[in-house]
């Protein structure tokens, strides 16, 4: 219990009779708090948000709303996973409320998280290129840019040159990659 009073009622110009009294205890619970978490940060190819939030108080239970996307499972859960709409990720943020409910007297109390959306990374390994088996040797021309710009070339058992974290270099295909024929 937060606190609490008493008002009294007396009885006024009571002529030739006593003075009435009567009292009322007035309690005061505490007022919900509601936690929406810390701000977030998605990227736009995958933007899915654990969500973090808490309500306190004369009541525990809250839900989400806001936003056009969806709440998994669903918007009562205080820690869903909100996946955002399109439109709220080429918008490049969304807002949702956490809002207490079973407030019994006391007023709903609402509290904000803003998920913010960053570009996906772009990647660009080059042109699909022909060489030689006598000649291999493959030029690399890269590029990464967006949330990144940093990348690694992976999947072959052949040698880059200077390292396979190097967007230009150069690629020395395996003696099994050259009987294969191809590289994927």
């Amino acid at each position: 219990m937060a606190g609490f009073t008493t008002l009294v009622l007396e009885s006024t110009n009571n002529g030739n009779c006593n003075q009435v009294k009567d009292s009322i205890l007035i309690s005061f619970t505490s007022a919900p708090t509601v936690d929406a978490g810390f701000n977030l940060s998605a990227c736009a190819n995958n933007a899915g948000s654990v969500l973090s939030g808490s309500v306190f108080g004369p009541t525990t239970t809250g839900y989400w709303s806001g936003g056009t996307g969806t709440f998994n499972p669903d918007s009562s859960v205080l820690g869903s996973t909100y996946v955002p709409s399109a439109s709220e990720i080429a918008a490049g943020f969304v807002n949702l409320i956490l809002n207490s409910s079973n407030n019994g007297t006391c007023n709903q109390v609402k509290d904000t998280v803003v998920i913010n959306f960053t570009n996906a990374p772009l990647v660009n390994a080059g042109i699909d290129v022909t060489v030689c088996k006598n000649n291999a040797t493959t030029s690399l021309f890269g590029l990464v840019s967006g949330a990144t710009t940093t990348g690694v070339w992976s999947g072959v058992s052949g040698t880059f040159s200077p390292n396979n974290t190097a967007l230009t270099g150069t690629y020395t295909p395996s003696a099994s990659e050259l009987t294969a024929g191809l590289l994927i």
